[in-house]
Formats: structure tokens, sequence, C-alpha cells
């Protein structure tokens, strides 16, 4: 599932089980990870991510701040610095790390692997359904990853921003979950130029939520079940690109843990 519908899947299972009084699925909390949150912020984090790493040029970064209109996907305004970012960035790797050999068959592993029969036989997919090929995201189609449409809505002349299932901020759909007791886990890669830490930031610190304890490495235990994790050298993919660490956050989450600290060491102790 794409991370940006778990929200909304959670909602809908939690108002399904406040409706019927029964508890259908037993929802305790979700993960979600380098989600898209509000377009507004989204995006104001994408820019100054893609100028703070060294992408795009000051001019660049200037020109997309005067006009870009943050609140819609695409807009006439900011065409030409658009453009002028594609230039600059299609030749990167946008979603893998820097410093990797790129596997230019990545996003084709799990389209050969999911139309296997075998598979879908043990998925019990319907076999009326089976006989259409099973295919990943549809990314040039959709809003959930918005980087890819900026790249390359130029070259494709066509952009569908209609989605009416595709609502544009859900802040307040973390509020109502939060509020129903639900745990849940942000996490984020640190070098991801696609929906980048400093979006998820300004997404959360517009939720408005009260800091109990300060930010400290490896974890920042938020109030009311809400908890930002950010995973050092990691892209987009997080446990493509950083499997390790990516294998304690999962252990961590299921096991109603916080993230491991780190020690602080005192000078003195040196």
């Amino acid at each position: 599932m794409l991370a940006g519908q778990c929200t909304l899947l959670s909602k809908a299972i939690i108002r399904h089980n406040q409706a019927t009084g029964e508890k259908a699925i037993n929802l305790k909390g979700y993960m979600v990870g380098n989600a898209l949150t509000d377009d507004y912020h989204d995006y104001l984090g994408l820019f100054q991510f893609w100028w703070s790493a060294g992408l795009i040029s000051d001019d660049t970064y200037k020109q997309l701040k005067l006009l870009c209109d943050y609140e819609s996907f695409i807009h006439p305004s900011c065409t030409a610095s658009v453009s002028q970012s594609n230039r600059l960035l299609k030749r990167m790797h946008v979603v893998g790390h820097a410093s990797e050999k790129y596997d230019p068959c990545t996003e084709k592993h799990s389209v050969v692997y999911f139309n296997q029969p075998e598979v879908q036989k043990a998925l019990h997919v319907i076999p009326a359904v089976a006989l259409a090929k099973w295919e990943t995201c549809r990314w040039h189609q959709q809003h959930a990853l918005m980087i890819f449409f900026i790249f390359t809505a130029l070259q494709w002349g066509v952009v569908n921003n209609n989605w009416l299932d595709s609502p544009r901020i859900v802040l307040d759909i973390y509020h109502e979950l939060i509020h129903s007791g639900l745990r849940i886990w942000m996490f984020s890669g640190d070098t991801d130029a696609v929906i980048p830490v400093t979006s998820a930031r300004y997404s959360i610190d517009a939720l408005n939520l009260p800091t109990v304890k300060p930010w400290r490495a490896w974890w920042d235990d938020g109030p009311k079940r809400l908890t930002l994790v950010t995973v050092r050298g990691a892209d987009h993919e997080v446990p493509l690109h950083r499997p390790k660490p990516a294998l304690t956050l999962i252990k961590s989450f299921l096991s109603g843990r916080s993230m491991p600290c780190l020690e602080r060491v005192s000078l003195s102790d040196s």
C-alpha cells in the first residue's frame, strides 16, 4: 500500500468500528514512511531540501519560492522554475542513494513476483482478477508521488490533478486517529529527495502537538501516541536502502517499544 493511503484506510477502519460498536479489525496502530501529508508543507519542505542539499541553485530556489503555489500540485506560474530543476536533476536517481550502484530493474521485480501464479494462489487472489496483469502504483497518474510528476510533467504534457479520492491534506485525520488511541509512527529517510524529512517535520509541526520530550538520537517520543523516527542515510524507500535500521524500526514498533536510544557520553568521563 502507498504510504499516504495508510492514514485514509486507518480512518475507514476506526470509523467502521465506532459505527458498529465492534472491532471487526482490531487496529492498534500503523507505520507510515516518507508519506504525503499536506501539500503546502510537503512542497515547502521539498524545495527547501533540494536547495539545502545542493541539488538546485540559489536562483532556482528563489524562483520556486516566488512563483510556485504550494497549495497546488502543478501551477502554471512555476513551470519555468520546475523546468530548470528538471534539467538540474534529470540525471540523478532521486529515489536511491547517490553512492549506490543503480539497479534499473528495481521497480520491475515486484511486477514479476506478484504475477507468478503460485504467488497469487498463496495470496488467495480471486481467479477472475488474476486474469489481469498486476501492476505497481500508476505513479504517473496519481498525486501520491508528486516528485516524479514535477520532473516529467513538462515532457508528458498532460497532468491529471482531479483525483477526488486523494485529499491534499490529512492533518485533520491524524488528529482524529491520535484521539482514537492509535499508535502512529512516522519515519523518514534523511536523504530522501522525493518526500524529504523537512516536509515531514513541517507537517508534524502543523499538528500543533505539545512536545513532552526533546529530540534525541534515534527517537523522538512524542505525546499522544505520535512518534517521528528519522533514519540516517536512508532514502525514499528506507527498507531497500537501509535494511538493518529498518528492521530495528519495525521490530521496535511491533513490540511496543521506543527506538533504542544512544547513551549520552559525558565529557568528564573521557
